[in-house]
Order: C-alpha cells, then sequence, then structure tokens
C-alpha cells in the first residue's frame, strides 16, 4: 500500500468553532498545500470534522462551519492540491467527542455518575486533556453504545467518501473519557453482566475488573463495526485508529487490543519525553498489522495548549531521530490559528527537520531484533494496591534500564508472537489478561525464561510456580533478603541490609525452598503503628521469614522467575541492575555493547546479508550536544566484509574479537545509522 513508503507526515489541528465571523475567514487551500510542500510532506491527514462537530463540507446531517458558506469546497479543494503535489490524502473524524451533537441529540450524551454530561456540568476541570484545555465543558461527549449516535457517525462517513477524494480515514479519540452511565450503558450492562454498572468501583475490586472487561470490549466493538462499515463501502481505503490511549491514561479507558485490530496501521499522539517516546515506537511497531507504525508529536512545547511556542529544530530532530531509529512514520501536529492561517516560519522548520530524514528513508528495512521482550498489556495498566506499579510503569522502568545498559529490545504483547526472544518481562499482570495465559505457558514450556511480577495474575503465577497465592502482606514497607545460591546477585544488600520496597505484596506458600531466591523481612514495626525502633524510618528486623519475596523456578526447558514486588517498576539504577541479572544471568554479553553514554540508544535490524545499527541520544534538551567517539560493539557469528555509516556509505574501520564486530563510532549529533554487510 501507498502508506508504507509515506515516513513525512502532517494534522493541522482545526477544532474552531463558528461563533464569530472571524473564526477560519482566512483559510486558504493554496497557502495550506504551500506549506506542507515548505515542510516536505508526503502524507497530509485533512480535518473533515472535528471535536466541535462542525464539518468541513457540505454536510446534510450535521453542520457545516460557517466560514465554509459559499465557499463549500475548500477542504475538497485541499484534497485536490494535494493529490496534484504526490502528498497522500488522510481524512480526519472525530469519534465519540463531538460537541455539537452532544448539544444537538441529549439522548446520545455520555452521562456521569450525576446523572448529567461532563459538558452540563460546566467549567470543571478536566485533568485527564492533559495535552490540550483543561476545560472539560467545552467537550461534548457522545456515547457509542447508543445506536442513533452510530448510525449518525455512518451517515457522516458516507457524506465523506462520496465527497473527498481520499487515500485513508482516521478515527480520533476511541476511549471512554469516563464510565458512562446513559440508559443504553445500563441495560447493556444489565444484559452482558448483570444489575446495574458499578459506581465509585476501586482498583483491586471484582467491580473495576468488570467495568474494565466492558469498556475494553464496548469500545473495541464499536471500532470493529466502523471499520467494518467503512470496509463494506471502500474494501481498499485503509482506517487508523489514534491509539494513544492504549498508552496514555489508564487501563479504563477501553482503548485497547480490539481498538488495534480494527487499524491497518497504528499510530498516536503522546506528549510524554524521549523515554516515553522509544517505548512508544516499539510497542506501535509490534502492534501495528502494516508498516510503518505512525508517532504523531506536537511541534508546540509541549502540547498544543501552547498555541505560540513552538520547540527547537534540535528538539524537532531528536523526535524524528527516534521514530527513524525505529523504521516509524513521523507525524508532526500543527494547530491553525483561529482566523485560518499558519505560521510559514514553522513549515520551513519542519522542513529542515525533515531534511535530516530523508536521505535515511530507503534504508527503513529489515526485521527489528531484540535480546529481550517486554510483555506490556493496556488492559493491566492499573495498580491494584497503594505503592504497586502497574504494567506501563513496570515496562517503561525497565525499558529505561536496558537503554542505559545499551541492550537491544522489543515490546510486544498478546497482539504478537513473541517466541522469537529468549528472554521475556511481563510485569504487574492483571485478571483481565488471564485468556491469554496459556500462551505464557507454553513459552516457558518451550524453553524461554518468563519474569513475572505481582499476584493478580494469580492462575499464572499458581500455574508455572506450583505455589499458592494466600492473601497479601500486612506490612506496606517491607525488604527481600537474598538467599546464599543468589546474593551475588543483589549487590549492595544482603539478610542483614536488604533491599526496601514500599507497598503490601501477595504471600505465595508452599514454594519449594530451593526454588526461593529472596524471602520476605518486616520491620521492626509497621509504618501504620505510633511505636517505632527509628523515629524517621521502619528499618528491616533482624529476622528472616520464609514467605518467598522471589521464586527462581525450572518449568519445562525454560525458566520462570517471579517477583512478589514490582521491584522492576523502580527506576533506580540499584533495582534494574538486580532485575536485569535475574533474568538475563550475571555475565550475560548483549547483542549490542558499548560505551556509549546512558542517553544513547542502540536499534538493532536485520537485513538480508546485512545488519543494521541505529544509534539515537534520547535528549529533552532544547539544544543537542554532540556525544564524542564511542566503540560500539556488534554480536555476529562470522566476520563481515565491511562496516559502513550511511546514508554516505563511507567505510569504517573495524576488527572481530570473540564474536563481536568492535569499531568505533563518529561523533554523535542526534542520530546515526550503520550498516553491517556479510
Amino acid at each position: 500500500m501507498w502508506y508504507s513508503s509515506r515516513f513525512r507526515r502532517h494534522l493541522c489541528d482545526m477544532h474552531i468553532d463558528d461563533w464569530s465571523p472571524e473564526f477560519l475567514s482566512e483559510f486558504s487551500p493554496e497557502e495550506y498545500v504551500e506549506n506542507l510542500k515548505r515542510a516536505k510532506i508526503n502524507n497530509a491527514m485533512l480535518y473533515f470534522q472535528s471535536h466541535v462537530g462542525l464539518c468541513y463540507y457540505p454536510t446534510k446531517s450535521g453542520k457545516m462551519h460557517a466560514a465554509f458558506a459559499g465557499k463549500e469546497d475548500m477542504m475538497r479543494r485541499v484534497c485536490q492540491l494535494c493529490q496534484e503535489n504526490d502528498i497522500k490524502v488522510t481524512g480526519y473524524y472525530s469519534i465519540n467527542y463531538n460537541t455539537w451533537a452532544h448539544d444537538q441529540h441529549p439522548d446520545w450524551r455520555m452521562i456521569k455518575e450525576n446523572g448529567i454530561s461532563r459538558r452540563e456540568e460546566g467549567d470543571t476541570p478536566g485533568e485527564e486533556m492533559a495535552f490540550a484545555s483543561k476545560k472539560a465543558a467545552r467537550y461534548g461527549l457522545c456515547c457509542p453504545n447508543h445506536e442513533e449516535y452510530r448510525q449518525f457517525v455512518y451517515t457522516q462517513v458516507d457524506e465523506m467518501l462520496e465527497y473527498f477524494p481520499m487515500d485513508a480515514l482516521f478515527f480520533d479519540m476511541p476511549f471512554w473519557n469516563h464510565t458512562c452511565y446513559c440508559q443504553k450503558c445500563q441495560a447493556r450492562w444489565e444484559k452482558e453482566y448483570g444489575g446495574e454498572i458499578p459506581r465509585n468501583a476501586k482498583p483491586g475490586t471484582k467491580e473495576y475488573a468488570l467495568l474494565i472487561q466492558a469498556k475494553h470490549a464496548w469500545m473495541g466493538e464499536w471500532a470493529l463495526a466502523l471499520t467494518a462499515y467503512v470496509k463494506d463501502k471502500r474494501p481498499e481505503l485503509p482506517v487508523e485508529y489514534n491509539y494513544a490511549a492504549a498508552i496514555a491514561g489508564n487501563a479504563d479507558r477501553g482503548c485497547a487490543d480490539l481498538v488495534n485490530q480494527a487499524s491497518d496501521y497504528v499510530g498516536g499522539d503522546l506528549y510524554g519525553g524521549m523515554l516515553e517516546h522509544s517505548f512508544a515506537c516499539k510497542f506501535y511497531r509490534s502492534a501495528t498489522r502494516n508498516q510503518p507504525f505512525e508517532y504523531m508529536f506536537s511541534r508546540c512545547k509541549p502540547a498544543l495548549r501552547m498555541h505560540t511556542l513552538t520547540k527547537s529544530l534540535d528538539e524537532m530532530k531528536t523526535s524524528v531521530a527516534v521514530t527513524a531509529a525505529h523504521h516509524g512514520a513521523t507525524l508532526v501536529i500543527d494547530a491553525i490559528d483561529p482566523c485560518g492561517t499558519m505560521d510559514e516560519r514553522v513549515y520551513e522548520r519542519i522542513g529542515q527537520m525533515f531534511d535530516m530524514q530523508l536521505p535515511y528513508e530507503p534504508y527503513f528495512k529489515g526485521e527489528m531484533l531484540g535480546d529481550i521482550g517486554l510483555y506490556y498489556s493496556p488492559q493491566s495498566r492499573y495498580s491494584p494496591r497503594e505503592g504497586t506499579h502497574h504494567s506501563l510503569q513496570s515496562c517503561v522502568a525497565l525499558a529505561k534500564g536496558l537503554i542505559q545498559r545499551h541492550i537491544p529490545f522489543g515490546v510486544t504483547g498478546a497482539y504478537e508472537d513473541f517466541s522469537c526472544y529468549p528472554y521475556l518481562a511481563a510485569p504487574a499482570l492483571t485478571c483481565q489478561d488471564q485468556e491469554k495465559y496459556q500462551r505464557l505457558i507454553d513459552y516457558v514450556e518451550n524453553g524461554g525464561t518468563l519474569y513475572l511480577s505481582g499476584g493478580e495474575c494469580r492462575e499464572l503465577v499458581e500455574e508455572l510456580t506450583g505455589a499458592t497465592l494466600s492473601g497479601v502482606t500486612e506490612a506496606t514497607r517491607i525488604y527481600a533478603a537474598p538467599t546464599k545460591e543468589y546474593a551475588q546477585l543483589f549487590g549492595w544488600f544482603n539478610e542483614k541490609y536488604p533491599l526496601p520496597f514500599e507497598g503490601a505484596v501477595p504471600v505465595l506458600k508452599n514454594v519449594d525452598s530451593k526454588d526461593i531466591a529472596a524471602v520476605l523481612v518486616n520491620p521492626y514495626t509497621r509504618h501504620s503503628e505510633m511505636r517505632y525502633a527509628s523515629i524517621h524510618s521502619d528499618p528491616p528486623s533482624s529476622h528472616l521469614t520464609e514467605i518467598p519475596m522471589i521464586v527462581v523456578k525450572k518449568r519445562g526447558k525454560g525458566k520462570v522467575i517471579w517477583s512478589a514486588a514490582t521491584i522492576e517498576g523502580m527506576e533506580y539504577p540499584e533495582y534494574q541492575g538486580i532485575v536485569q541479572k535475574l533474568i538475563l544471568g550475571e555475565d550475560y554479553r548483549a547483542s549490542i555493547e558499548s560505551n556509549a553514554p546512558a542517553h544513547v540508544e542502540f536499534t538493532l535490524f536485520q537485513l538480508e546479508n546485512a545488519l543494521q545499527v541505529n544509534a539515537a541520544v534520547l535528549s529533552n534538551d532544547v539544544t543537542a550536544h554532540t556525544v564524542p567517539r564511542f566503540e560500539i560493539q556488534v554480536k555476529a557469528e562470522k566476520v563481515p566484509k565491511r562496516v559502513f555509516i550511511m546514508p554516505e556509505q563511507k567505510e569504517v574501520p573495524f576488527r572481530y574479537e570473540e564474536g563481536y564486530i568492535v569499531f568505533e563510532a563518529r561523533p554523535l549529533h542526534i542520530f546515526d545509522m550503520y550498516q553491517i554487510e556479510f
């Protein structure tokens, strides 16, 4: 498909109301496309409608933006100009977020526990909209469980397909902003689960688990139904959903595997730093059904709410570099001025940004390699107890530790075959993933090494350890003391000075003592007690318990490592070092080794008769600082013919030692690509 070779993408937000005649009065199709050309864009996402609900075409089912009256074909003209300039067009449509439909059709509204919609509450802060306005009342939410609302969306899809020449359709906001208590949701809940939708359900309860299950099923069913509707009309038209909510926010948003299944390729806009960016690229790359995935970032700093604050050129280049290191497509997001103009200076800067990427695009090929896979579950993004980490927090912390040690890794999950990874970490899983447990069991049986943490995935822990989970510890500040066999893996920590952890942990009983790598040490007094041993803290007592904190057990051809505490969620290098040694072994040598600084990330790709090594600087600085020369060692079974730097194909001297290709990298400014030819 066309999207396989389009790596420079763009979206200009047009969530503009029409109460003032000034709004969009200066919109020009010609200027819009000239700016795309300045920015060297080859795939433009164009607004056919917005969160406001107003359409940018002559709709019969809704309301067209007032600025388009008498010049209804302006957005169609943008499409035509794009196609004349070899810029593929993706149409934008906002589902669920539609303020006009919310106001016109009260029956369609998402309803909160208090019986009214979020918009009806008035000027209530909406913290979940951190990337945009925090005024919740601006956003009218429509419930996808209302059949009339669905028919309205289908009708508008028909209108857009008929009116616009387009190459793809993008559906934004496929998630629940809050639990909906409208009559349609209540009726569906009663039919599928019985009783009423739970109110004030807390993480760790059966009610909360059911809510998450329902939200994923319902939002996924809506996305799959909408895609099926589009494909029935235009089978060849790619469909994409914004998959940002699979990382941003909590598990109760309902954006997970089923929404991914409804997409031809994955993309999403995220607003964290470079670590989140790198993690998301790996997640999107493995989750997408077709490459390349699409990573979206805002040209405003930190997000569009700072309308006139533009990221520096180095900040933009760094974002592009991290995506390029994973062979993904970059979509940069701008926002139109209310009057309809665009800042030419921004598009000149975006063009300079893409100038860095352009020479590398022909080499975005091959399969990404990783020594270890991080099994991330969007459904498990909640902490059942205070002090514990959820799946995303744990995986991102693990990712940071691996990046700092330059170990190549991938992010995987229920959607992908992870048997290619000899090591797999699946931290903080919950009961939401129990239907997929068998794949993890098979992975271990067939020879893989699996790391688990926590006790919410009860069936999986008990099956793989052969033991029984029985409640949680009373103390919430606890310690893990290594047994003699595993003492060397714990470095500084030992029986007298054990590893600290905050939070209650599950108790595992009937464990064979030979399989225990660390045991629980309680403090002299619990944190909640008035009496104390030390006034400022709760130091460990001198008594070891028999309760396992870490279990290492052989199973089939493989091995399972279970930690009662989510220690992998702690970003301190001491914790990450212990987890890495538990999983990989103390003397493990990675596929890539380097003396580069910890903020340099390497990705590794297998090409036909070649290996590709990408180096990207994970920096959040306004100005990029050049990294001095460093050494790279790449594991290989044979001596290569040559090593060269791309795209110049300038040869680099190398040597072959003990199964590693060793060469010196040139000073690194943001991004470099090396190729090893065999």
